[in-house]
């Protein structure tokens, strides 16, 4: 297989190196924070086999093996990565970028480089993939993402590859590594690899005959995984006998799968499905996406070819498997995205292969004049003005898409509007079938028509959103150690319990020291540490606890005769928390309206005066 390698420098520029912008910009959100403490600990403490669990610095983590960990801590340690968030997701963005290349090498497989660019695309617009406990935090859903699509491709490339044997030797340990990185961060999330791998062989008599002629190949690779994940299991088995596997199995896995940790992640079976659907239609990708799929099923069916099969067992199998479970979340399903991708890629390329052929035969069914002798308006100065319109139609099509409406203002009136791809498309064959002009306008056009379907506004849209990142808890962390620094203050009061205290705002907040926690939440001591100007300093209280002490006539008499300056953390938990900035700290609250940048729901905002 060749690759195109401006299709690939393409791919690089316009996907893969975004995954960096502003990468250090946001806070750490959901469960970035619990990986993030492991990090902090593991940095703080230099205990690399237990990595330790939010809130407890002492607590170990037990329900994921560490190998991310490792990785993130050791570029850090030794001062290749900055100590902070950029540090902290380097690895996802890099872990994305090298994948969305493997997605494209498959696209380049499967039918043409461009298929793989525009199935890269797909993904990069697909909003959750990137933001959302996605391929640009300190998560999980990074090495897991790369484990399929890197284990994938190589295992296609080991099928179909007539080299010799020593390439293909390549790809299977290559393979066998991607199960390791996959293995040792999500545990057995990357099962379905070889689940779908070993289905394919099964139902193909190339893929079962290669397996079976090179089974020592796989029977060492298989080796070569149990060395490398084994030694930290039997350790952890060592050390925690039944309680290690209950967690890291019982737990995190049977349970989630069988009954629930949290009743909010309880969902329907067509949950997945219908979630998918929705992020979809955001970037008007759902029928797209149908009609992909659809292609693709009737080649596998007509062609009878391995890879198409195992890019649809790919989506379909392990999706079906996650929809029967009870707790569903939906970056669970991130891993089966790319065939998805894969499939809208192929449609599309089919369509840029075919559609100009077809589109040519009808033109000139149409036109059925003499080639050999063409009427004068088909020469000079008539022909030159119908190329003109036409490419100028063109453009239009072209710019609408890709720029949104073209608008041409005389003295501020608009004199010219264009905001579809229909009409211009239809104006351009029409004037290049006047011009004679056949091939080169049915190319174009069908170009245009492609260009029309892909998510480009989603594209623009989400780049946007990279470079608007909000980090209003960095911020205010920020500015109360500058206030503390300057004013030799004291620390934190926080009046709540660690239950109710989000791990995203502990995490953000557990560097601002010393704290002074309340053994129980309680409106009682709020009014000393907000008024009192020997003992005031920043406070962390839920909002159901701090309307308490507001409102309570048992504190009239204290000298709060009005809110403190105070930041609103909202749906990080079932309560929003509160930061009141009193004093001196009060200048924090412009620090974090800043670094938040505009009021956003379900942010960070002023609360009530």
């Amino acid at each position: 297989m060749s690759v195109s390698r401006p299709w690939l420098v393409l791919v690089v520029a316009v996907f893969c190196a975004p995954l960096f912008f502003n990468l250090g910009r946001g806070d750490a959100r959901d469960d970035e924070a619990i990986y993030s403490f492991a990090v902090d600990r593991m940095l703080e403490t230099g205990d690399w086999l237990e990595p330790k669990s939010i809130p407890n610095d002492d607590v170990v983590f037990l329900e994921k093996p560490p190998l991310k960990f490792w990785l993130v801590t050791a570029p850090i340690r030794v001062g290749l990565l900055p100590d902070d968030e950029f540090g902290r997701r380097f690895w996802d963005a890099l872990f994305g970028a090298i994948a969305f290349i493997y997605v494209f090498l498959i696209g380049a497989r499967l039918m043409a480089p461009a298929a793989g660019a525009i199935a890269v695309l797909v993904l990069f617009v697909h909003e959750p993939l990137l933001i959302a406990h996605g391929l640009r935090s300190n998560n999980m859903e990074g090495p897991l993402f790369l484990a399929y699509c890197g284990g994938m491709y190589h295992v296609m490339a080991w099928a179909g590859d007539p080299a010799a044997s020593s390439r293909r030797r390549w790809h299977a340990v290559v393979a066998g590594l991607y199960f390791v990185l996959g293995f040792m961060t999500k545990f057995v999330a990357v099962a379905f690899l070889p689940l779908v791998l070993l289905m394919v062989s099964a139902l193909f008599p190339a893929w079962r005959r290669r397996l079976l002629d090179e089974w020592r190949l796989w029977a060492g690779v298989a080796l070569l995984v149990v060395a490398l994940v084994a030694p930290w299991l039997v350790w952890a088995h060592l050390k925690y006998g039944g309680f290690f596997w209950e967690t890291i199995f019982g737990v995190a896995v049977v349970t989630r799968f069988t009954e629930f940790l949290d009743p909010a992640h309880v969902q329907p079976w067509h949950f997945y499905w219908t979630t998918l659907w929705a992020r979809l239609h955001d970037a008007h990708l759902e029928w797209l996406a149908v009609t992909g799929v659809s292609v693709l099923a009737v080649q596998a069916i007509t062609r009878r070819r391995a890879e198409d099969v195992a890019v649809l067992l790919w989506f379909t199998v392990p999706l079906m498997l996650i929809s029967i479970g009870t707790s569903k979340l939906y970056h669970y399903a991130y891993p089966f995205l790319p065939p998805l991708a894969l499939a809208v890629g192929y449609f599309c390329a089919l369509l840029l292969a075919l559609g100009p052929v077809v589109l040519e035969r009808v033109l000139k069914v149409i036109d059925r004049g003499d080639p050999s002798r063409p009427p004068r308006w088909r020469t000079g100065v008539p022909r030159a003005v119908f190329l003109g319109i036409a490419a100028l139609a063109l453009f239009a099509a072209i710019f609408s898409v890709v720029f949104g409406p073209l608008r041409i203002a005389v003295d501020g009136r608009e004199v010219f509007k264009s905001s579809g791809i229909l009409r211009p498309l239809v104006v351009a064959v029409v004037f290049s079938v006047l011009a004679g002009i056949t091939r080169g306008a049915t190319r174009a056009v069908v170009a245009a028509l492609v260009v029309s379907l892909l998510p480009l506004p989603a594209y623009r849209q989400l780049l946007a959103r990279l470079n608007s990142e909000t980090y209003p808890m960095r911020a205010a962390r920020d500015c109360m150690q500058r206030v503390q620094a300057a004013t030799a203050g004291p620390g934190l009061y926080v009046n709540a319990t660690l239950g109710e205290l989000p791990y995203p705002i502990y995490y953000a907040f557990r560097h601002v020291r010393p704290w002074v926690r309340a053994d129980q939440p309680s409106p009682d001591q709020l009014g000393r540490y907000l008024t009192d100007s020997a003992e005031q300093r920043p406070v962390l209280v839920t909002e159901e606890t701090y309307q308490a002490f507001r409102y309570d006539p048992a504190h009239a008499s204290s000298a709060v005769t009005r809110s403190p300056a105070m930041v609103v953390f909202r749906d990080l938990g079932n309560n929003n928390v509160l930061l009141l900035l009193p004093g001196p700290y009060a200048v924090c609250e412009a620090d974090v309206l800043k670094a938040e940048g505009k009021p956003l729901a379900g942010g960070v905002g002023r609360g009530p005066r």
